[in-house]
């Protein structure tokens, strides 16, 4: 009723802390499937998960699952400490590259949804409600990115969506 898009945050066993911050813990990794299945039939739209936290072969079985039930990837990376630095190299590697295009997306779902809840990333009565998650991330990202920029206002953006 928000417009916001819920996500489950996906912490991912650890082995050892790239942070240097967390102990070794067992959390969701052996039940991912289970996991994913349950997500979608709840409705959950949307998964985030820490770059620096997690592996490189934890996010690519997150992604693969993702993308399989359809699911929104979102970065989401805590500072927990105030060692920890408010960045996330991990970013510019091309393998998550599509986090950035969500992120945007993102930018974009919030403007467009407060000119009108039907335009919302993930609203039953938007007109891109049907098109593939992949197809609504690229066309939200490149409005994101277009109204950040200033090359377009809400208003166009929101007549192009529609």
């Amino acid at each position: 009723s928000v417009g916001a898009i819920p996500c489950y945050a996906y912490l991912g066993d650890v082995t050892a802390s790239p942070t240097g911050d967390k102990k070794a813990e067992k959390f969701e990794d052996d039940f991912l499937e289970e996991l994913f299945s349950e997500l979608k039939r709840l409705g959950m739209p949307a998964i985030t998960y820490m770059p620096p936290r997690n592996t490189a072969a934890q996010m690519a079985r997150i992604a693969e699952l993702a993308a399989e039930h359809g699911l929104l990837e979102v970065s989401g990376v805590d500072i927990n400490t105030p060692r920890q630095v408010f960045n996330c190299p991990e970013l510019q590697r091309p393998e998550l590259g599509h986090l950035n295009d969500a992120t945007w997306a993102m930018v974009a779902h919030e403007l467009l949804a407060e000119v009108d809840p039907d335009l919302g990333l993930f609203a039953p009565g938007s007109p891109l409600a049907a098109a593939p998650l992949t197809e609504r991330i690229a066309r939200y990202a490149a409005a994101g990115r277009a109204i950040v920029a200033g090359e377009t206002t809400v208003e166009e953006a929101a007549k192009e969506i529609a």
